[in-house]
């Protein structure tokens, strides 16, 4: 890859992500929540295994003691609440409650809605889906 094709490529990805965060702090606002209380919400499915605390801090980047934190502020919310792990009971997770489920089924609507990435076909989001991926395990 040439170097113009590589800044080209980078300037490309931060324009998008720019323009993500940009409409998704649009409806944070809505639904009173920061970013980071928005990606665990991200990352709890409803219809998956329940993560333990300690796989969201990786999930995320960042320590486990940022992840208590942010479990504890959505607990206060009525959003999520943490229990066992379903086969290690010493292992904790985060789940979801009903409040949690609609909270986050309205931040991806809305997000989905108001995404650049809205405008391109499934096909073109399967691609890039799979491009994005390609290069995020290649890092």
């Amino acid at each position: 890859m040439s170097q113009e094709l590589a800044a080209s490529l980078l300037n490309q990805t931060m324009t998008l992500a720019g323009q993500i965060s940009g409409r998704m702090q649009e409806a944070l606002d809505r639904l009173d929540l920061t970013g980071p209380l928005a990606n665990v919400l991200w990352l709890l499915r409803p219809d998956a295994e329940p993560l333990p605390l300690r796989k969201i801090a990786r999930l995320l980047h960042c320590d486990p003691s940022n992840v208590t934190l942010l479990s504890t502020k959505l607990e206060q919310r009525g959003l999520a609440e943490r229990r066992p792990h379903p086969h290690d009971g010493r292992v904790r997770t985060l789940v979801l409650t009903e409040e949690g489920v609609d909270v986050r089924q309205r931040l991806l609507s809305t997000v989905m809605r108001h995404s650049p990435l809205a405008g391109l076909t499934t096909e073109e989001q399967e691609q890039l889906h799979a491009l994005l991926s390609k290069a995020i395990d290649t890092a």
